[in-house]
C-alpha cells in the first residue's frame, strides 16, 4: 500500500531536512491509515473494547536527505504475523527515489499480557503482505540491563504533552528522547556550543525497544555509550532506565567526523572513545 504524505515545516530538524523522529510519526500514520483501511471502523471499535495495541519496536534508516518542499510516499507491507504480534516494513519516496527505509513490531494486548491476534485481523493482515525477510529483534544481553555500563547520563522528566491515548509516552516521544541523548552527549564532547552539535552527527539509523511503558509524571535516566568506532562512522547503545530497571533501548549509527562552521572537518573519534560502553 502506497501512502501520499505531506512534508511539514514542523518536520524539519536544525538542519532544514525531515528529522529522524519525524520519520518515527510518519510511520506511525501510515500504520494508523493501514489499520483503518483494512480492518474498517467496527473491526478496530471491538478491537479498542477489547485489547491494545502496543508498539514493541521500530527502526528507521536514512538513506538521502528528506526536505520539505514536495511530497513523499510511503510504503506500507506486512512483513510477518505471529500468535500476538505483527511486523510492518516501511519505505519513503521523493519521486522514484527511496529515501528512507523502516520497520516495526506491534503487540496486542488485554492489558496486562501479549494476547492472540484475533481470526479476523489475522485474515486483514494477510492482504497486506509482502516478500520481505521477518523482524529480528536484537540481543539483549545482561550487560545492556546495567545501568553503570552507559557511561553518558542525561535524566529525562515527562511532560504531559508526552501522552498519548493509552495514557503512557507515546512511542514518538520516545524515540525523541534518545536523539536528544545523542545530541546532548555530542554537546557535551563539543563543549556545548550555541545552536546544539553539528548536524552532520545525527544518526543515520535508529532501532528502538519498548520494553515497558512509560508513564507522566515521572524522570527517568536515559543512559548512553559508544559501542563501536570504525574509521568513518560510530554505533551507540542507549538504555533507558526507571531507577535501576531496563525500560527501553536503543541502538543508533552515525558519523564520527562532520563540516564544522568554517568548512574544516571536525572529528570526534578520540573524544568519544572515553564513552564506551561497559568501560
Amino acid at each position: 500500500m502506497l501512502i501520499e504524505h505531506e512534508a511539514r515545516y514542523a518536520d524539519l530538524d536544525p538542519s532544514r531536512r525531515i528529522g529522524r523522529d519525524a520519520l518515527v510519526r510518519w510511520f506511525e500514520d501510515a500504520r494508523v491509515a493501514v489499520e483503518r483501511d483494512t480492518f474498517g471502523a467496527d473491526l478496530v471499535a471491538r478491537l479498542q473494547s477489547r485489547v491494545r495495541l502496543l508498539l514493541a519496536a521500530i527502526r528507521v534508516d536514512v538513506l538521502a536527505p528528506l526536505r520539505v518542499a514536495g511530497s513523499y510516499r510511503i510504503g506500507v507491507g506486512v512483513s510477518h504475523v505471529g500468535t500476538t504480534s505483527f511486523s510492518y516494513r516501511y519505505a519513503v519516496f521523493a519521486g522514484d527515489e527511496c529515501v528512507a527505509t523502516g520497520e516495526s513490531t506491534s503487540v496486542h494486548t488485554d492489558g496486562d499480557a501479549p494476547a492472540p491476534l484475533p481470526g479476523e485481523v489475522r485474515e486483514a493482515l494477510t492482504t497486506l503482505m509482502i516478500e520481505a525477510p521477518a523482524p529480528v529483534r536484537p540481543e539483549r544481553g545482561d550487560a545492556r540491563a546495567v545501568r553503570e555500563n552507559y557511561p553518558f547520563r542525561w535524566d529525562v522528566r515527562t511532560r504531559f504533552t508526552d501522552l498519548d491515548t493509552n495514557r503512557h509516552v507515546n512511542n514518538v516521544a520516545l524515540a525523541s528522547w534518545y536523539l536528544d541523548g545523542l545530541a546532548e552527549l555530542h554537546s557535551d564532547v563539543l563543549g556545548y556550543p550555541a545552536g546544539g552539535p553539528l548536524d552532520g552527527l545525527s544518526p543515520s539509523s535508529l532501532s528502538v525497544q519498548y520494553l515497558d511503558q512509560v508513564h507522566y509524571p515521572g524522570i527517568y535516566q536515559l543512559r548512553v555509550g559508544v559501542e563501536e568506532i570504525g574509521e568513518d562512522t560510530v554505533r551507540y547503545v542507549c538504555g533507558l532506565f526507571d531507577e535501576r530497571r531496563l525500560i527501553g533501548l536503543a541502538e543508533a549509527e552515525g558519523f564520527h567526523h562532520a563540516p564544522g562552521e568554517n568548512g574544516d572537518p571536525v572529528r570526534l573519534a578520540e573524544a568519544l572513545a572515553p564513552f564506551r560502553f561497559g568501560d
